[in-house]
């Protein structure tokens, strides 16, 4: 019982830590927010930051990771609804798009923590875009199997899909407006999915 406790209030800590965090980068910037702040903003000493992170940019790709696993459970809950799989595969693909671009819109600074960690922010997102093409793959299984789609591969279909799709967010492509975003990646969803499809007759 005790050690549960004391786990818990390790994750309880280590939750204060990012979110003191994340408000002062947002506000500040990553650049301009020290690890002196972030102890002051949590109300913990600069000692007990550094017992749960090594560094500011282990905090923040800590953010990366909270980030993305919450847009993989949404993905993952539209992935295992009623739709066909047509539909799924496309509501999929926008969640993930369309949330990334929200984010970044949403607080200024984005671009300035992507700038400035952009190689360990990439090879952290690898991870996330293998799981995000693993659910992509289990789709395509899903609709071969009912006849909807025509594909020798369906886990390799997946991950090509989540890989496409993956530069279109930033950093690789900037979109001056969230409907240019889905507008494109709707055509592009289209000329996939008309690939896909199995011909009948």
């Amino acid at each position: 019982m005790a050690n549960a406790r004391t786990e818990r209030q390790k994750d309880e800590k280590r939750e204060r830590i990012l979110r003191a965090a994340w408000a002062l980068i947002r506000h500040y910037g990553y650049q301009k927010t020290t690890m002196d702040d972030i102890a002051r903003e949590a109300g913990v000493g600069k000692g007990t930051v550094y017992n749960y992170f090594g560094s500011k940019q282990e905090i923040m790709l800590a953010l990366t990771d909270l980030t993305n696993r919450r847009i993989l459970e949404e993905v993952e809950r539209i992935a295992s609804g009623s739709e066909p799989p047509l539909e799924r595969l496309r509501r999929c693909v926008l969640h993930r798009l369309l949330t990334l671009f929200d984010l970044v819109q949403k607080y200024p600074h984005s671009q300035d923590v992507i700038a400035s960690l952009l190689p360990a922010i990439v090879e952290r997102l690898k991870t996330y875009v293998e799981r995000h093409g693993a659910i992509l793959g289990r789709i395509v299984g899903q609709g071969c199997a009912g006849g909807a789609f025509a594909c020798e591969d369906p886990e390799a279909t997946g991950r090509l899909l989540a890989e496409l799709f993956e530069f279109m967010t930033p950093p690789y492509y900037r979109f001056k407006s969230k409907q240019e975003l889905e507008a494109f990646a709707n055509r592009t969803l289209d000329l996939v999915l008309a690939g896909l499809k199995k011909r009948h007759g």
